[in-house]
C-alpha cells in the first residue's frame, strides 16, 4: 500500500505545472499574465501539505478582480493581498470586488492548518477575470527634455516594444517600428532609463536605451 501511495504522489508531481523552486517559506510563486485583451483566464495547480501555491497579478486601481476557486479537497482556500501588503480577502473559495489600489495584487491559495498537516494533495483549477479599464497608474514627474524621440539602436527586422508599465515584463500594448520619429515625450523614470511616449495616439513604456531627441 505504501508503495502505491508513493507512486501516486511521484505520478501526480510529475504531470503537474512547472512551478518556481520551492522558498524557505514554503509557498510557490507564480507570476500570472493574461494576453492582451483578455479579461479572464484559468491557472491550474496543486498544493502539497504546508506548501502554498501563490500567484501575482498586476491589476489597477477601479477594476473589478473576480477570483473562483474549484477542488475536490473542500479545505482548500484563498486568500488575496493587495499591492500594500493588506489582505482585502481571506479564507475565501470565491471573492468578487473592486480593486482600491494600482500594481502587484498577490493570491494565496493554501490548506487549512489541521488538513495541511496531513500533508494531502490538493489539485485547482483557479478562474481569474479583471475587468474593466481602471485609472492609470501615476505618470512620471514632468523632466526638462526633448518634446519628441526617435528611434535609434532597433535591428531593421525588429521593433521597439510599448508596454504598459515600465518594466520588460510589463504587457506589450504596441509595437514601434525601428526607423520611428515624432514620439511624444511624456516623461522618464530613473534619467532615460524608461520613457512614457505618445506614438499614434497610443501610449505606453519603452525602454529609453533606444530613444534619441529629435
Amino acid at each position: 500500500m505504501i508503495r502505491r501511495t508513493g507512486l501516486f504522489l511521484a505520478l501526480m508531481l510529475a504531470f503537474a505545472p512547472a512551478l518556481p523552486q520551492v522558498a524557505a517559506t514554503q509557498e510557490r510563486i507564480e507570476t500570472l499574465r493574461m494576453r492582451p485583451g483578455a479579461t479572464q483566464t484559468t491557472v491550474r495547480g496543486i498544493v502539497f501539505g504546508r506548501i502554498s501555491a501563490s500567484y501575482r497579478l498586476e491589476a489597477r486601481a477601479g477594476q473589478r478582480m473576480s477570483l473562483d476557486l474549484r477542488s475536490r479537497n473542500r479545505f482548500l482556500y484563498f486568500n488575496v493581498v493587495d499591492p500594500r501588503g493588506r489582505a482585502i480577502a481571506r479564507e475565501q473559495t470565491q471573492w468578487d470586488g473592486r480593486l482600491s489600489a494600482s500594481g502587484l495584487y498577490t493570491i494565496q491559495i493554501y490548506l487549512l492548518r489541521a488538513e495541511a498537516r496531513r500533508n494531502g494533495a490538493a489539485p485547482f483549477a483557479l478562474g481569474v477575470s479583471v475587468f474593466g479599464r481602471g485609472e492609470p497608474g501615476p505618470g512620471p514627474e514632468p523632466l526638462p527634455g526633448p518634446r519628441s524621440w526617435r528611434v535609434v539602436g532597433v535591428s531593421p527586422d525588429d521593433v521597439l516594444n510599448m508596454r504598459e508599465t515600465p518594466s520588460p515584463r510589463g504587457f506589450v500594448v504596441g509595437e514601434i517600428p525601428f526607423d520611428a520619429d515624432g514620439l511624444r515625450n511624456l516623461g522618464c523614470l530613473d534619467g532615460q532609463n524608461w520613457c512614457k511616449v505618445r506614438y499614434r495616439g497610443q501610449e505606453g513604456w519603452v525602454n529609453g536605451r533606444f530613444l534619441r531627441p529629435e
